[in-house]
């Protein structure tokens, strides 16, 4: 992509954690099966397959919080296949609102219980 007057536009590396930890994970089993003795890497993760979620919270009440929330899907734009805006819009969403900050606050506890290694960490999905 380019700018009107020409500058490049190039895509930045996502700013959430998800597709940072997709990518980690395809990483680390490539990592872990070039070591069993693969001849090259064996998982990828890009970001022009994959979408990512982002829930900014404001405030710490539980019933007058709000967040904005957000879905992006593909991370980077692909106009071949998203000819008018680059991303699937059925799947590309923003809103404002309690729900997602009751979400956060959900998802920021069960970070915590598996930070902790609490009984049963290990069955949260991650």
């Amino acid at each position: 992509m380019k700018s009107p007057n020409g500058t490049p536009i190039n895509p930045a590396a996502a700013r959430t954690g998800m597709p940072s930890a997709t990518i980690g994970k395809a990483v680390a089993a490539s990592i872990r099966d070039l070591l069993k003795g693969a001849p090259a890497p064996t998982h990828t993760a890009s970001m022009a397959a994959m979408g990512a979620v982002c829930i900014a919270s404001t405030g710490k009440h539980i019933v007058k919080g709000s967040a904005a929330s957000m879905i992006v899907f593909p991370v980077v734009p692909d106009y071949d296949t998203y000819p008018r805006f680059g991303r699937d819009l059925s799947f590309t969403f923003g809103e404002i609102g309690l729900a997602g900050h009751w979400m956060k606050f959900l998802l920021h506890h069960a970070f915590i219980y598996q930070a902790r290694l609490r009984p049963g960490w290990f069955l949260f999905p991650h």
